[in-house]
């Protein structure tokens, strides 16, 4: 291997790692919220898909409709499951990706209790989800900063946020 392919293989090696997702970072953490809470929703609908629906924007309350509650129950559950295994991880990239692609989920049901009951208040729970998920996305999709620390022996590191 010459010089110039151990140096390209070391930037890649390098920036793979700064751009792992650790679990003791407080991003890790906002960013779990997201799957585990939906993942509580999902069990919430299959189990309780009256108070489930009523806290959604819009209640249930005819037994012919559950079928469709645990069908959103369980695509809920799905949703969070599919983020969990990369965020845990580590792998920042793919995270994000899915991460910001689910806002649309968040902010189409804001939408769908904006044409149903108008502005309502669980508007602002769906669409401060989103908010709270644009905000976290930003943070996932943005290059960890580098640092340089100096050592006590005078020597320089890099280190990445």
């Amino acid at each position: 291997m010459t010089g110039r392919e151990q140096e390209k293989q070391m930037n890649t090696a390098t920036s793979l790692d700064s751009s792992t997702l650790k679990k003791n970072s407080p991003l890790f953490w906002f960013t779990l919220v997201i799957p585990v809470g939906i993942i509580g929703i999902g069990i919430d609908f299959i189990l309780n898909p009256v108070g489930a629906s009523t806290g959604y924007g819009i209640p249930i309350h005819d037994p012919a409709a559950f079928p469709f509650m645990w069908i959103k129950g369980i695509r809920d559950i799905v949703a969070g499951l599919v983020v969990l295994p990369f965020l845990w991880r580590g792998d920042r990239r793919t995270t994000a990706i899915l991460f910001a692609l689910s806002i649309f989920v968040p902010f189409g049901d804001g939408l769908v209790i904006l044409s149903h009951l108008g502005f309502a208040p669980p508007i602002f729970i769906h669409w401060g989800t989103a908010l709270y998920m644009m905000v976290v996305s930003y943070f996932l999709l943005r290059k960890p900063n580098s640092v340089k620390v100096v050592l006590t022996g005078g020597e320089a590191k890099e280190g990445g946020f």
